[in-house]
């Protein structure tokens, strides 16, 4: 038989992964930074001890601009959830799921209600919950996710999940890690830009009479190619943060309704139906705009660039925390 997991290690161990995500955004901005000083600044006619020290100024200038940048994103990002993706979201004031995101709010000991809002019109099955550092915070549901689901129970696992990502800042902390993936991206587009229309970058090569460094030649030439590779390293840390925080969230779900078999039949249910609603292109609008943060994202990007973990996967873990379901339809 199978070691069943205890979802408060699971938590812990998923916790270090977010910072690790963190980190490798960080060293991404850093070392592009570096990239872009040494491509439009960096001659290739120096010598040793002179590349050893405009090395060093690069990589303390990289310093400074990498901290400036992940402190304007970590001020700003927040505002971006708040905004709700194409539907009519209409708030709720009372009914079954108003009663499951208080139960599941009181379960998680929120300091404040979330507010609960469903969202009408867009043309997919899901839900997701957005917070600032505040604590104000709101749940969203799709009319077509409440269509979908069978059970009271199916339902408590999606909210459970949902506040989870409230309870443990994880709405925060994603907004913040798109926010800084986009930022690389724009940086390395612009620094593309610039090479592409010329940047004239070395006019003192000709006039240094020294001769060409190799290593100073394979320092541009690994420049250049982080500079085109930067945003898509970027994603690949975001998109590994995105499936930790999903796994989180289960996690959570199972402590506050001590029933992993409620969330793992809902996502079987969205599996197996969510294709039944809406349009193809209604369901890649909201996984564009929504996706990283939503309960269900089965759209993949290729190499292994999807937001959540397969469905399998995740119920699979669930299995291993105690669910009774039948996956075999996966």
């Amino acid at each position: 038989m199978a070691k069943r997991t205890d979802f408060r290690s699971e938590i812990k161990r998923l916790e270090q992964g977010i910072r690790v995500a963190w980190f490798i955004n960080f060293a991404i901005i850093w070392v592009l930074v570096i990239a872009i000083g040494v491509v439009f600044g960096l001659s290739t006619r120096v010598s040793n001890a002179q590349l050893a020290q405009e090395m060093l100024v690069f990589a303390g200038i990289g310093l400074v601009v990498a901290l400036i940048i992940m402190a304007v994103v970590s001020g700003s990002a927040e505002r971006i959830l708040l905004s709700a993706p194409a539907g009519d979201a209409v708030e709720v004031t009372n009914g079954q799921l108003k009663n499951i995101v208080e139960e599941m709010a009181i379960a998680a000991a929120l300091e404040q209600q979330p507010r609960v809002y469903i969202l009408r019109g867009s043309g997919v099955c899901n839900a997701y919950a957005s917070a600032d550092s505040k604590g104000n915070s709101m749940v969203v549901v799709t009319e077509e996710l409440l269509d979908l689901l069978n059970t009271r129970e199916e339902l408590e696992g999606v909210i459970a999940h949902e506040i989870g990502h409230i309870k443990t800042g994880d709405s925060q902390a994603m907004t913040k890690l798109v926010a800084l993936t986009s930022t690389t991206a724009i940086i390395g587009s612009m620094a593309s830009r610039m090479l592409f229309f010329g940047g004239g970058r070395r006019n003192s090569d000709s006039n240094n009479s020294n001769g060409t460094n190799p290593i100073a030649i394979v320092i541009i030439v690994l420049s250049y190619i982080f500079l085109i590779a930067a945003p898509f390293l970027s994603k690949i840390a975001e998109s590994y943060m995105s499936r930790e925080r999903e796994s989180r969230a289960d996690a959570s779900a199972v402590e506050f309704t001590r029933n992993p078999t409620g969330i793992a039949q809902a996502l079987i249910a969205l599996e197996n139906g969510a294709d039944h609603y809406g349009s193809k292109s209604e369901a890649k609008n909201f996984g564009e705009t929504i996706g990283p943060v939503a309960f269900y994202n089965p759209s993949f990007a290729g190499l292994d660039l999807s937001s959540h973990p397969s469905t399998k996967k995740r119920v699979a873990a669930l299995k291993a925390m105690g669910a009774q379901v039948d996956d075999s339809s996966l």
